[in-house]
């Protein structure tokens, strides 16, 4: 069976990483379903995208339910999904430290394991950039401009990427900020809000729980709310006003979030090039402000 040429592929590593996951699913084979068999058969015509797949990708791509992706695993072996994910990734990083992976010495191996993962974000930002719904971005950058204020939220490494976003806003004229994960319930924090304020969460697997009721408590309160997340059927997407959808897969089970700084720095360009006055006028001050900092050396 014949790899793709256009799978994201660890160019720098061997395939050998995979064999055990491959003997496993054809050892097994006689002894599966027939969905699990299309599962079965779409990984073993692509392997290499094992480590950049999550559930409902697989699912997707091989014709099956999402539950019967979790069955297979544990048929040929896993606990689930994710230990099977983990098993190949640990494979690899054994392979990349082996002499043999790019020569000799673990500097070689360094420098694979950078090259693997900077492919993988490079494949997260063309997936980005080739699925994204154009009118839903312009519609959310239209959103934050009206917004009386912007209001961002996540948690885990979602929490980092609303931070910036308050930020990016800010700088370029729009009043933002992004609510606290110190609260008891971040619900709390709601009743700052107007109707005329829009609600950005930042949503990815696994996704929280907390995040959600953010955005059903905006919603039933008629404010229009923004969803950052990684496919149309999260949860996240069946609330919100305006979903926009970015890839997200890591190589171990944390979100990569290139693709998400990749909107972000668009949507801030989008705005500035449509409110040019109103962004001149907060980088002028912002401008203004630095340079009467006795603490900010000019690099001049």
């Amino acid at each position: 069976m014949k790899l793709r040429a256009s799978n994201p592929v660890l160019k720098a590593v061997k395939t050998s990483p995979y064999g055990s996951l491959r003997d496993r699913l054809l050892s097994h084979v006689n002894g599966l379903s027939r969905q699990q068999r299309l599962i079965a058969e779409y990984l073993l015509d692509n392997l290499q995208e094992v480590p950049f797949l999550s559930v409902p990708q697989l699912a997707q791509r091989a014709g099956a339910s999402e539950a019967t992706v979790v069955r297979l695993c544990k048929s040929i072996g896993f606990d689930g999904f994710s230990d099977m994910k983990m098993a190949v990734v640990e494979n690899l990083r054994e392979e990349m430290n082996t002499p043999s992976a790019a020569g000799g010495g673990s500097p070689g191996a360094a420098t694979d394991v950078l090259e693997a993962v900077a492919e993988l974000e490079r494949h997260n930002i063309r997936t980005t950039l080739h699925g994204i719904d154009r009118a839903a971005f312009d519609r959310a950058a239209e959103l934050l401009c009206e917004a009386g204020h912007i209001f961002t939220f996540g948690l885990g490494i979602s929490a980092h990427l609303a931070e910036l976003a308050a930020y990016l806003f800010t700088e370029h004229g729009l009043r933002a900020n992004h609510f606290s994960t110190r609260f008891t319930s971040p619900r709390e924090q709601l009743v700052t809000m107007r109707e005329s304020d829009v609600l950005m969460v930042f949503s990815f697997p696994p996704y929280s729980r907390q995040t959600l009721e953010m955005l059903e408590e905006a919603s039933g309160r008629s404010m229009k709310t923004i969803a950052v997340t990684d496919r149309l059927s999260a949860p996240a997407a069946a609330t919100a006003s305006e979903t926009l959808v970015v890839s997200t897969h890591g190589m171990t089970f944390t979100n990569a979030t290139s693709s998400t700084n990749v909107l972000l720095n668009a949507l801030v360009v989008e705005i500035a090039s449509k409110h040019r006055g109103e962004t001149v006028d907060a980088l002028s001050s912002i401008n203004r402000i630095l340079r009467d900092r006795s603490d900010v050396v000019d690099d001049g």
